[in-house]
């Protein structure tokens, strides 16, 4: 087992212990041990990014091709996310009982999948594709605290017992509501970016900005659903539960669109995000 590997399951070990953690605490109203549930998942960010940077050392590039790769930086972002949002918000640490248990079912899916070290080739290389894929990554971790908000404003609204008196401890619903927004304000602008950056290193690389690949269109129809948000906000006034459900219902599909379409659709970027 390489040191890589080791460093990787160290980091899922961690998310999976602070998964646990966090449904302990809320369930025997602890919040001692979610204090604690969020630091394990928070440490689980340095062997992560240690695997990372041994991976990015040996292989000549950062987290760009097959779904390995690909998978285990969008659940790293999101726990990075966690720990910036709780570093400026403390009082919003409780979001880790959604993120984290995603950021560990996508880690701990991205290790049983192959792991070739797939070349960056003089056709791929290029300044423009470190833009595309750092807007990716970062779009998404915007879109996942917008989500986890979300889940949390919708649960609040109907929440009892134990989990009431713990999300009765977050900002107010109008608080949220308004954080979750900005989020994906932020999100929608990254996304904006990272298809605009897309389209210039395609030209570069295969001699078209636009071909409507299936990665291509469904990255344009998330950053339309997220325009659609926008715009009901702004124009029609939606606030609340409406927005909250669309932001939920939102996410799914931008996962869809970075993760789920390589396994779906034969496409020109299939093989370079699969690894198959």
């Amino acid at each position: 087992m390489t040191l890589e590997i080791v460093l990787m399951w160290t980091a899922v070990t961690c998310y999976a212990a602070s998964t646990i953690l966090y449904v302990v605490g809320l369930v025997f109203r602890m919040p001692k041990t979610v204090a604690i549930a969020l630091w394990v998942g928070l440490v689980g960010l340095t062997p992560h990014l240690a695997a990372i940077g041994v991976r990015w050392v040996r292989v000549g590039h950062g987290p760009y091709l097959g779904f390995y790769e690909v998978v285990s930086s969008y659940a790293f972002v999101s726990v990075a996310v966690l720990g910036l949002l709780v570093w400026r918000r403390s009082d919003l640490k409780l979001l880790g009982v959604f993120i984290m248990p995603v950021s560990f079912l996508l880690v701990g899916a991205a290790m049983f999948t192959p792991k070739a070290e797939l070349e960056i080739t003089s056709t791929l290389a290029s300044w423009w594709l470190t833009i595309h894929v750092t807007f990716a990554k970062l779009s998404y971790g915007a879109f996942a605290a917008s989500f986890a908000i979300a889940l949390v404003y919708l649960f609040r609204d109907r929440a009892a017992g134990m989990l009431g008196e713990a999300l009765a401890k977050l900002p107010s619903q109008e608080e949220l509501d308004d954080l979750g927004s900005r989020f994906i304000g932020i999100g929608f602008v990254f996304l904006g970016i990272m298809i605009a950056a897309g389209a210039i290193w395609a030209n570069e690389a295969w001699g078209r900005y636009w071909a409507w690949d299936p990665i291509e269109t469904w990255s344009l129809i998330s950053w339309i659903v997220y325009a659609l948000y926008l715009h009901s906000r702004l124009t029609l006034g939606w606030r609340g539960r409406k927005s909250a459900w669309f932001a939920v219902l939102a996410l799914p599909i931008v996962l869809f669109a970075f993760v789920g379409v390589p396994l779906v659709y034969n496409s020109i970027h299939g093989a370079y995000l699969t690894g198959y």
